[in-house]
């Protein structure tokens, strides 16, 4: 490549047969040119001419005709939008940058329109510019290049999933060349007894926690026996064996043990050796870590959508659905490395999520004698939206029938909270729970409060409408829950103050871009920048369809489904949908892999900056455009 005086002196010059090579090997490394052939790359830089230019520099003014394909091959190129008066400073809107590899004006070339923005050299920038005619033949030609400017967004976007598709295939196929050590399958502490517990209590605490097997244990923590449901038959009932006896008088002694560091493989030779079904697991000391079961060694063939869904059904406490909470979380990563596209992924995790609370609710108004048609458990926040992740807290309320009768609910709402916690769902650390009393109301008292949100309108309104503005019907009569939300809408489409509102709260989370179109963290974790992405990625896209949707009365509560909708009645374009719903999942499919991997667990929706590839931080900041320009079309509505 020529060095930066020498191109200084010759600006502009065209690229010959025998100098393209240097420039065809750079593009071979960059989407999507890497997936062209030879010979189409060589068609398109067949008449194709070099240029460099200084910083500041103007490339193509805005408004003036596209006559050739710029292709970055040195430096930064910065794009600006001008504002609507069709003048640009340095306010202007749909800032983006461009690097290495990257093209532009391509939806002014394909359909030969004026160029919308001003584009300039940010800093020394060399080009190859490609005429019009050979950039539109050459898209005819190659259907890597037509794919591309078409969808370009979900090309890439298609390209990361298969990629990461790949790198989870080999990670599990590395997993099973090794063998998988006893600590990875210890699913939760043990539940144990005493050398001294009675035989009644150690059965009651074996159904109290929905076990096959107790361990008894000395007073270094050591097994010393193990009572299994297959002992009780022969060794209690048929014996006639006191029941007040010590469990341990009727336990198998020794019990079978294995290091944390021993393998499944062992795990299975020792009890198909001995005939046992369950192993216990013991540290460097002899202390028991836990116990692995036959039904453990086997646990994949449950991490199913089926399997986990029919466990589920047929769970009758809270352990069991403990279980099932945690075969769910593991399904997600399955799902990850099938290659399922993270809103798909989210619906399911979702559906699992409220099939446990369903059950967990059900299980609970029993134990009270609460009637379901007489109230409704609804779900709020990411729950309400179908929008769960693998890390979630809770987010729910309750809504009285007239029939209600609130004291056993009291007690109700309660006992499901604290087992929502035992399946892994935290207690929500704002009490936005059931089981505070001020978000378990009648129905005239629930539209008053809503009411109170909407016409006042300030900063705690406005944060209690984007968590209970998304609400949904999840167990008992329905009707409150659709009936609540019909009232709601009509006044918040009625409020166009309120509407104004809680628009400039979602523009004030600003996608995390500086000033160059760069990718900018938003916080520090250990030295290390992050992005949050919950925050300043998800939430943007997340309030804005919510105001949309309100201010024309959608009463669907996914943020995709009120986009969707808001299309269909001809509110947005149909082409913008799916820009940001590509958008949307990716970045949902980022905040899944963070969460899986846990690598910052003080803050699991972020990642650092530094485990992005080049390709991952392409797309995000093309997502973050995306969610810029939703954050625009609100302040046009509402300036």
């Amino acid at each position: 490549m020529l060095n930066v005086c020498e191109q200084a002196h010759n600006k502009v010059r065209t690229l010959k047969h025998s100098a393209a090579a240097p420039y065809l090997e750079i593009l071979a490394t960059h989407e999507p040119f890497s997936e062209m052939t030879a010979a189409d790359r060589e068609a398109l830089l067949a008449h194709a001419k070099v240029s460099y230019h200084s910083p500041r520099e103007t490339l193509i003014a805005a408004n003036t005709k596209a006559e050739e394909c710029w292709i970055v091959v040195g430096g930064r190129v910065r794009g600006e939008r001008a504002n609507t008066g069709g003048t640009r400073n340095d306010n202007s809107v749909g800032a983006l940058e461009l690097t290495v590899g990257e093209m532009f004006p391509i939806g002014a070339l394909l359909t030969a329109r004026p160029v919308i923005s001003h584009f300039f050299a940010e800093d020394e920038v060399f080009a190859l510019r490609v005429p019009a005619n050979d950039f539109l033949a050459t898209i005819d030609r190659s259907h890597a290049l037509a794919d591309f400017c078409d969808r370009r967004l979900t090309y890439l976007l298609e390209r990361s999933r298969r990629a990461l598709q790949a790198s989870y295939v080999a990670e599990g196929s590395a997993e099973q060349q090794l063998p998988r050590t006893l600590s990875n399958l210890i699913r939760r502490e043990p539940i144990t007894v005493s050398q001294s517990t009675s035989i009644r209590n150690t059965l009651e605490a074996m159904q109290h926690w929905a076990i096959g097997s107790m361990v008894i244990i000395d007073e270094s923590h050591k097994p010393i026996g193990i009572l299994t449901e297959r002992d009780i038959i022969p060794r209690v009932v048929l014996s006639n064996t006191d029941i007040n006896a010590p469990a341990l008088s009727i336990a198998t002694k020794p019990v079978a043990t294995l290091s944390e560091n021993a393998t499944a493989v062992d795990a299975a030779l020792l009890m198909a050796e001995r005939g046992f079904r369950h192993v216990a697991v013991v540290d460097d000391a002899g202390a028991l870590k836990g116990v692995v079961s036959e039904r453990d060694l086997f646990a994949l063939q449950r991490h199913t959508l089926t399997g986990v869904s029919g466990a589920i059904s047929r769970a009758n406490s809270v352990a069991q659905l403990a279980v099932c909470a945690s075969d769910a979380r593991q399904l997600a990563r399955n799902l990850i490395a099938q290659g399922v596209e993270s809103l798909t992924m989210t619906r399911f995790v979702s559906r699992l999520n409220d099939q446990i609370a369903q059950r967990l609710i059900s299980l609970a108004a029993k134990n009270h004698s609460v009637n379901q048609h007489d109230l409704c458990w609804i779900a709020l926040g990411s729950e309400g939206r179908h929008e769960q992740t693998i890390s979630t807290d809770q987010d729910n309320a309750l809504i009285f029938g007239d029939n209600a009768q609130t004291n056993a609910v009291a007690a109700f709402a309660k006992e499901v909270n604290e087992s929502l916690a035992l399946c892994g769902f935290p207690l929500c650390k704002g009490n936005i729970m059931a089981s505070n009393p001020e978000l378990a109301l009648a129905t005239t008292a629930w539209e008053a409060r809503f009411a109170e949100w909407i016409d006042r309108g300030d900063p705690e309104s406005l944060l209690q409408a984007n968590i209970f503005f998304d609400l949904r019907a999840l167990w008992g009569n329905a009707t409150l829950a659709t009936e609540l939300q019909a009232k709601i809408l009509a006044r918040a489409a009625a409020n166009q103050r309120f509407l104004k509102q809680l628009s400039d709260n979602a523009q004030a989370t600003e996608p995390p871009l500086n000033w160059l179109g760069n990718l900018s963290a938003t916080a520090e974790v250990n030295g290390k920048q992050v992005i949050d992405l919950k925050r300043f990625g998800v939430r943007p896209f997340v309030d804005a369809a919510r105001v949309l949707a309100l201010a024309h009365e959608i009463s669907a509560t996914n943020t995709i489904e009120r986009l969707q909708a808001l299309a269909s009645i001809g509110k947005v374009q149909a082409n913008e949908v799916r820009e940001w719903t590509d958008a949307f999942g990716f970045l949902q499919s980022l905040r899944l892999r963070a969460q899986e991997k846990n690598q910052l667990p003080e803050m699991p929706n972020a990642i650092t900056l530094d485990a992005l590839s080049p390709m991952d931080a392409r797309i995000l900041k093309e997502c973050f455009r995306q969610a810029r320009k939703l954050q625009q079309r609100l302040a046009a509505d509402y300036p």
